[in-house]
């Protein structure tokens, strides 16, 4: 006696399907050969989950192509390079030989493996080619690897800031804010006010500095009001809630002349 019909579902797979698999096949083969303690985990992990196994293991460049092959936010992978950067910072050389290990296994261009180039020197200029080479919509990543950065008290690299400065120099002082790093959104507002005043303007992106024919540049006044509170509020901050009234008071003086012009020009 025969059954019923069987119904049978059939599969079809795309080409980029078949990429797909392969590439986190590989992934998982490279992760085991890096580190053969995760070979059981990373048989049955998905894609984001092999995401972090290879973070955690320093295979940053594998962990980004994944990212990019199955449409995953890069964010696990700059955050996890910028903790393992804040570690060999200030664990010294315990973690060196470590660190070589991982970094030799990324792509870095031109590697310094002299005595005057530490790992931990090579752990920040990966995270600098990373953030070149991989920019994003609002400056997500420079604002996730300084947010970090924040979150442990430690001080950003000058070339993180003046990266994200171009970018974004508001979402930069909203950070600061966050973080009740009120000196250093101090600073920071008075380098962008006398940017648009016209000294060092194109370190902020500006194209053209305020004047009496140029257009008018905006300033991120709520941030601004929310830091001049904060400083009205400690004492150890009179000097700087001077310095920075006295300078929105001059870029104000400028507006002013610049709309006085304006009206007249019509």
């Amino acid at each position: 006696m025969s059954g019923g019909p069987v119904n049978q579902q059939i599969d079809i797979l795309e080409l980029k399907d078949l990429e797909r698999e392969y590439i986190l096949a590989r992934s998982r083969l490279t992760l085991a050969q890096q580190d053969p303690s995760s070979a059981a985990i990373a048989g049955g992990a998905s894609s984001a989950e092999m995401v972090t196994l290879l973070v955690q293991t320093g295979l940053f460049d594998i962990a980004l192509m994944l990212c990019q092959t199955f449409n995953l936010s890069l964010t696990p992978v700059f955050e996890g390079l910028t903790f393992k950067c804040i570690n060999l910072q200030y664990k010294g050389d315990q973690d060196q030989t470590e660190a070589w290990n991982w970094l030799a296994a990324n792509q870095l261009p031109s590697v310094i493996t002299t005595k005057e180039c530490s790992a931990t020197d090579e752990a920040w200029r990966l995270l600098a080619y990373y953030l070149e080479n991989h920019p994003s919509q609002n400056a997500e990543y420079h604002r996730c690897v300084i947010s970090k950065l924040l979150s442990h008290s430690i001080p950003q690299p000058d070339w993180l800031v003046n990266a994200h400065k171009v970018i974004d120099a508001a979402a930069l002082l909203r950070l600061y804010l966050n973080y009740d790093q009120l000196q250093s959104a101090s600073e920071l507002v008075l380098e962008y006010v006398d940017a648009m005043l016209g000294k060092g303007y194109q370190y902020f992106g500006i194209e053209r500095p305020l004047s009496a024919t140029a257009s008018l540049v905006w300033l991120p006044y709520t941030s601004i009001d929310q830091l001049l509170r904060s400083l009205s509020e400690s004492q150890i901050n009179e000097k700087m809630y001077k310095n920075l009234k006295d300078k929105l008071a001059d870029y104000h003086r400028l507006v002013e002349q610049s709309s006085r012009h304006k009206l007249m020009a019509r």
